[in-house]
């Protein structure tokens, strides 16, 4: 986690797709912002929890959160009904084919600790209201981005399929 939150520094999706097109910056996507009434992420690198350089006494509070919510689901177990706020919720990209992958956009550290103690039952996931449930690869020709000519579908669909080729052992190379 230290590492991470020091040394995670991108400036672009783009940089985990090689196809030499010129790059996206951080959190524009190919179809837009997730967000339904946003046209471009207003997101910003700079304010990111997730994009470091961060201070230690961030990433100190930041570990001991974690601990104190590993703790209380490994004991208690995931009851994301008994409050709402406890859902993750995020947005699926759907291939095609129907295969699907979940991207997670609220509670990131409840997904992480649910993986390390091994639930890979179903999760019961929500759409946060005001955000995009799904985004389809059968539309990228519609894609906000794409339409405008600002990446080609190729590019898009690069950006697309990095979710569904990626485990994350992309970003460990990054850090080491």
């Amino acid at each position: 986690m230290y590492r991470f939150l020091k040394n995670f520094q991108p400036t672009s999706i783009s940089n985990f797709v090689e196809n030499g097109e010129e790059s996206l910056p951080i959190f524009i996507y190919p179809w837009g912002s997730f967000k339904k009434k946003e046209i471009i992420s207003n997101k910003s690198r700079d304010t990111s929890r997730f994009c470091g350089p961060s201070s230690d006494s961030f990433i100190e509070e930041e570990f001991n959160r974690t601990i104190s919510l590993y703790n209380k689901i490994r004991k208690e177990g995931y009851k994301p009904w008994s409050n709402f706020n406890r859902h993750i919720g995020g947005t699926y990209l759907i291939k095609k084919n129907g295969l699907k992958k979940f991207i997670v956009l609220q509670g990131n550290h409840r997904m992480a600790i649910l993986s390390h103690l091994g639930y890979y039952k179903f999760i019961s996931v929500r759409n946060i209201k005001g955000y995009k449930f799904k985004i389809f690869e059968e539309n990228s020709k519609n894609w906000l981005l794409v339409k405008t000519r600002k990446c080609s579908e190729k590019h898009a669909l690069d950006i697309f399929n990095l979710y569904f080729k990626e485990n994350g052992k992309h970003i460990r190379k990054i850090l080491s």
